[in-house]
């Protein structure tokens, strides 16, 4: 969080009064953009239809809620706040097709000044109007390292331990350490949901909750359906054909699986005609190798494998 903090304030610094931060973790964006306000001696002030404007600090008291719930009054105090203090506005977006709001944002970006306020617009997606992109910078928070991620899943530990009179959730280094592996990628709330999910049930993390932890990460990443996740794979004795992809596998599988080589293949994608056997040859992979396989639903996949391949991908 400090790096975002500081990356935050060096924005400030550039004079840009708009900010667009799109993230699902709103919590956390409040928690650094609220680091920020105290590291620069600014009052923050937190905007959504429902509550109206409230001021951060003090107990998030309300600022006439009644009337700043409607977007354009709470808009107007922003612009016409002689302090300079910073306003975060959670989910904007709906109401970003009114003109008058549009054109209120353009005034608040382009206002000049050491006092002029900064707005913040937070929402999981964010598609600013062209009035407005010119005047706006975007933002987004980093994802949590290996190093946080352990934490992460020691902290849920911890907790299950603290419920549980004090018993210690069971696993190893060796199961622990792909865990984080697998968590990569994933915000920090998205990766303490996953690793409460791994222990709850029986305090205990193994080999066995891998395909699931994936199962879930894959559930939480393809929120528009390109990819698709699949536990059923097949057995090449069921796969007629295909002699040079089965003699090519068997001369390489030592590469895919080893890890630490110079040069470890990234893993395997079929293209072919619709009928031709693709998604069964895949599942057969899947099978054969002990790893997930993934659907491709559209003609581009972009997908960060680790050194050793962690998924076999077919096109439908």
């Amino acid at each position: 969080m400090k790096n975002d903090i500081r990356d935050l304030a060096l924005v400030l610094e550039s004079r840009l009064r708009l900010l667009a931060i799109e993230s699902w973790d709103e919590r956390r964006v409040l928690e650094t953009l609220t680091g920020l306000a105290v590291s620069r001696g600014l009052a923050l002030h937190v905007w959504s239809v429902t509550e109206g404007l409230r001021h951060l600090a003090f107990g998030g008291e309300a600022i006439d809620a009644g009337e700043s719930c409607a977007a354009d009054v709470a808009l107007r105090r922003v612009k016409h706040d002689p302090l300079g203090n910073l306003y975060v506005f959670c989910d904007l977006h709906p109401f970003l097709d009114d003109p008058r709001l549009v054109r209120l944002l353009k005034e608040i970006a382009m206002a000049q000044g050491p006092s002029a306020p900064t707005l913040v617009l937070v929402s999981h997606s964010l598609k600013l109007p062209e009035e407005v992109q010119r005047y706006a910078a975007r933002f987004s928070l980093t994802l949590p390292s290996e190093e946080e991620l352990l934490s992460i899943v020691r902290d849920e530990a911890t907790v299950w331990s603290e419920r549980n009179r004090g018993a210690r959730v069971r696993t190893d280094n060796r199961t622990l350490q792909q865990v984080v592996k697998n968590l990569r990628g994933l915000s920090h709330a998205e990766a303490r949901k996953l690793a409460h999910s791994l222990i709850c049930d029986d305090g205990a993390i193994a080999q066995e909750d891998l395909p699931e932890l994936n199962r879930k990460k894959f559930e939480l990443l393809d929120m528009e359906g390109v990819l698709g996740f699949e536990y059923e794979t097949e057995r090449f004795a069921d796969v007629g054909g295909l002699q040079n992809f089965k003699r090519w596998l068997g001369q390489r599988q030592t590469a895919f699986l080893t890890a630490g080589q110079a040069d470890n293949p990234r893993g395997v994608i079929l293209v072919g005609v619709q009928g031709g056997g693709k998604s069964m040859a895949a599942k057969a992979v899947a099978g054969l190798w002990g790893l997930p396989l993934l659907r491709l639903t559209s003609l581009v996949c972009t997908t960060n494998f680790s050194a050793r391949p962690s998924a076999i991908c077919a096109r439908r």
